[in-house]
């Protein structure tokens, strides 16, 4: 068993819908936070997606994760965590974003505040991503 497939079966993760896998670790009885944990494997992507909140992610273990994103649509901007010392990033409400590990495997915390809710969530059409998006 190789040291992701380990963290998935101890963390209880399951599939998300943008892609990877996760589960959520806490949440306050009233909805003031939301928090879980969030992997990416190798060639594994977070699909474009954005939130009504800005979310808070931590960077935990395995490889550096490259964030993307795009506040217009058309052009995008990436931040790397889990390295340079950078081990925390909020994406601010309504950008869009996706990551993607650059390694074996990225694990990594969310935090939404107030609590994250699905009708806060929006993924991107299967095919979409910002006109200027250049990587494969």
């Amino acid at each position: 068993m190789t040291e992701s497939e380990d963290l998935i079966k101890k963390l209880n993760l399951i599939s998300h819908p943008e892609g990877g896998h996760f589960s959520e670790s806490f949440r306050d009885e009233n909805n003031n936070v939301s928090l879980i944990y969030y992997m990416l494997q190798r060639n594994e992507w977070s699909h474009w997606h954005r939130l009504t909140k800005n979310e808070t992610l931590h960077f935990y273990k395995g490889d550096p994760l490259t964030i993307y994103i795009s506040k217009d649509g058309i052009d995008y901007k990436s931040v790397t965590l889990g390295e340079n010392d950078n081990f925390h990033y909020t994406v601010k409400a309504h950008n869009w974003f996706a990551m993607k590990s650059n390694g074996q495997y990225s694990l990594i915390g969310c935090t939404v505040a107030p609590g994250f809710d699905y009708k806060d969530f929006e993924l991107a059409p299967a095919d979409w991503k910002p006109t200027n998006f250049d990587i494969a």
